[in-house]
């Protein structure tokens, strides 16, 4: 079969994150019909200064070869990109935008990227906090589409020997896990979390029975530390530092409750909450802050509740009054969220005709 897409991606595996994994699965979705082709970096960061100018070169190469008539960039940052491959051979761009590629508060930032989303044919938001980011900074709303992330149910199967892992768990938090209610949060440690200030103005209001593990690694991790000590909570709740993938499906399969207590932090937005998905996909309800992207990646009354940001006492009681159940959250999540339905959504929205400019695409 002809390629008929090209993607573009500056965030693929080996690395790993949470771009990294959206990029891989959206990708490969399209490869397995046999029509897309991609231009991916697989290093770190630094390598970005010449990725780009490479990857402009090569989408050129590869569109004129192929009669390539679509390219899709896997995040906001590549929109210049975008621009360029659209003055040199006239293809249609869609681009799928996450929030912090959005609103990146630096000023050169502010001004180049919103105007080369502006001009894109096609934009798909992961959330429609995402969108209204869009619309803020001038994106043509019918350019938009809020199509959300997805989730591969086997990425975050049990691992065959829970135990071991959980043992290790323990040690790394020098108390047991018998007998208590596990609640969990997976995620860099950054303000816009709200770890720091879950762990003084909720933990204190459960029952002992509740210990509060905290996998993740970032800045914040010093003051957590201080904060666990001071608040009494050195029982009770304990940083693990980063894990692997196999320690945190043991953890997520011991889980009670998934814990996502995002703050507002201007220009660092949460745009969408992956770790939601993992947890719902897992079987695991979520308490959850109620803003930014983190509403549309949890069913309120279906994989967990969202309650009202900064409340100590709403989510101390929505973690108490708690009672949802785990294959049914599974269930939802994968019809919600499974990359097939996902990828779907793609193909309808970027395979339409152009309503924009008046031009026909190609349907697959």
């Amino acid at each position: 079969m002809r390629p008929h897409l090209l993607f573009i991606t500056r965030n693929y595996p080996p690395r790993v994150g949470g771009l990294e994994t959206f990029s891989y699965h959206l990708i490969r979705e399209f490869q397995e019909d046999g029509g897309a082709l991609k231009i991916a970096l697989h290093k770190a960061k630094p390598h970005l200064a010449w990725f780009l100018p490479y990857a402009l070169l090569r989408a050129i190469a590869l569109c004129r070869r192929h009669s390539i008539r679509q390219v899709h960039l896997c995040d906001g940052l590549l929109a210049p990109i975008g621009v360029l491959l659209k003055r040199a051979l006239g293809v249609r761009i869609s681009v799928t935008v996450h929030g912090l590629d959005v609103t990146f508060p630096f000023p050169g930032y502010r001004r180049l990227i919103p105007g080369c989303l502006r001009r894109m044919d096609r934009i798909v938001c992961v959330s429609r906090a995402t969108r209204a980011a869009c619309l803020m900074r001038g994106v043509p709303a019918v350019k938009c589409e809020v199509i959300p992330n997805g989730i591969d149910p086997r990425a975050v199967a049990p691992p065959p020997d829970p135990g071991r892992l959980l043992r290790e768990v323990e040690r790394r938090c020098a108390f047991s896990l018998d007998g208590r209610r596990v609640l969990l949060t997976v995620g860099r440690l950054v303000p816009r979390k709200g770890v720091a200030w879950f762990v003084p103005n909720v933990m204190p209001r459960l029952p002992g029975e509740f210990v509060y593990l905290i996998a993740g690694d970032g800045p914040e991790r010093g003051r957590l530390d201080r904060l666990i000590r001071d608040a009494g909570m050195r029982g009770r709740a304990a940083l693990l530092g980063r894990v692997t993938d196999a320690l945190r499906n043991a953890l997520l399969a011991r889980a009670d409750v998934c814990i996502m207590p995002n703050i507002s932090v201007p220009g660092d937005m949460e745009g969408f909450g992956i770790a939601a998905l993992e947890a719902g996909a897992a079987g695991v309800p979520v308490v959850a802050s109620d803003l930014e992207g983190i509403r549309d990646a949890v069913l309120h009354g279906v994989t967990g509740y969202r309650v009202p940001e900064k409340d100590g006492a709403a989510f101390a009681d929505a973690i108490l009054r708690l009672r949802l159940d785990r294959p049914s959250i599974r269930e939802a999540v994968c019809a919600a969220f499974g990359w097939p339905a996902v990828a779907d959504r793609y193909r309808r929205f970027l395979f339409v005709c152009d309503s924009v400019s008046g031009r026909g695409a190609r349907r697959i």
